[in-house]
């Protein structure tokens, strides 16, 4: 299940040009829609802060590739040969097409030069 967003928290730190005072606004006294004007709460300087928008957007993750029967024993093969598991799945990946055998495809692997 993937989580939503209930709520978010946010605070801003806005700066006087008059006094140099920091002030902050939390989540509910941001403006959303329009400019509002308010008075520092030092020198009680007029100023008038705009609404802030963040577009949140989900992060798309790649989908993994499933390897099929065949392929998971070649990889299991090259391991029994010696290869790291990584470097085994790089190679039968590599070579992989829908139309071949078992045997053809760890020949195929083992044979793969990997780019430099």
């Amino acid at each position: 299940m993937q989580a939503k967003i209930a709520r978010v928290q946010l605070d801003i730190d806005y700066l006087c040009p008059n006094c140099y005072l920091h002030f902050r606004l939390t989540n509910t006294e941001i403006p959303r829609d329009e400019d509002v004007d308010q008075n520092c709460p030092a020198c009680n300087e007029p100023l008038k802060i705009s609404p802030i928008y963040f577009e949140v957007k989900p992060i798309v993750r790649p989908e993994q590739v499933k390897d099929d029967e065949d392929s998971l024993r070649a990889i299991k093969a090259l391991q029994a040969q010696g290869y790291a598991k990584k470097e085994a799945h790089a190679r039968v990946r590599a070579v992989r097409r829908d139309s071949m055998g078992i045997s053809e495809l760890i020949r195929e692997a083992i044979s793969y030069e990997q780019p430099t």
